[in-house]
């Protein structure tokens, strides 16, 4: 049985690389890294309060700091603060290098480029590294979210496609917005506030 000619409503073509990779990463890890930042500040205010708490000591006692043995558990949780900031920092450009790398192993290139057609039930999507395509009906889309570059969508099995707002034939972002929210109600949208003149 042949299959019906698709009439295509939007196209967008995009091409990965460095720069979105750590956009991507930014949006999609955004709760937990929040939370890290929040426990670290706690865990950081924690660390004041002892070494507050061990000056007291050192003034009531008149004994060195380096004498108490709670000064090498001071010393242990600044590195370790440390040590968790400058990961959650560095992250972004870990997972950049990662996807790279994988691309690199899998494709023979960094880069790939994704081709997407939007129809009235469903969009396709064409790999052009592996020449694989894929079909998603629109029901199927739990999550549509944007960076300052990308149109981000989630399907059920949690699986994240990045669109190139820049690749969208048009440019028609705010009607790409207005197609998705009818396209996918059920689906949690977190767009991007327009900036303000």
């Amino acid at each position: 049985m042949e299959e019906t000619e698709r009439t295509v409503l939007f196209t967008d073509t995009y091409t990965t690389d460095a720069k979105t990779d750590r956009q991507m990463f930014r949006r999609i890890r955004r709760l937990p890294r929040l939370l890290v930042f929040a426990l670290s500040t706690a865990f950081l205010a924690y660390l004041v309060y002892l070494f507050v708490t061990m000056l007291q000591w050192s003034k009531e006692t008149g004994e060195p700091l380096s004498s108490n043995s709670s000064v090498w558990i001071l010393v242990l949780g600044v590195l370790l603060y440390a040590l968790i900031v400058v990961r959650e920092f560095l992250a972004p450009d870990t997972f950049s290098k990662r996807q790279a790398r994988q691309l690199s192993e899998s494709y023979g290139t960094e880069h790939i480029t994704i081709e997407a057609s939007f129809s009235d039930d469903a969009v396709d999507f064409h790999n052009e590294a592996s020449d694989a395509d894929m079909r998603v009906p629109y029901a199927s889309l739990n999550l549509l979210t944007e960076t300052e570059d990308l149109f981000l969508i989630r399907t059920a099995q949690r699986q994240i496609i990045a669109l190139s707002k820049a690749g969208l034939d048009g440019t028609d972002v705010p009607g790409f917005r207005a197609f998705m929210d009818e396209k996918c109600p059920n689906a949690k949208r977190k767009w991007r506030k327009a900036k303000q003149l």
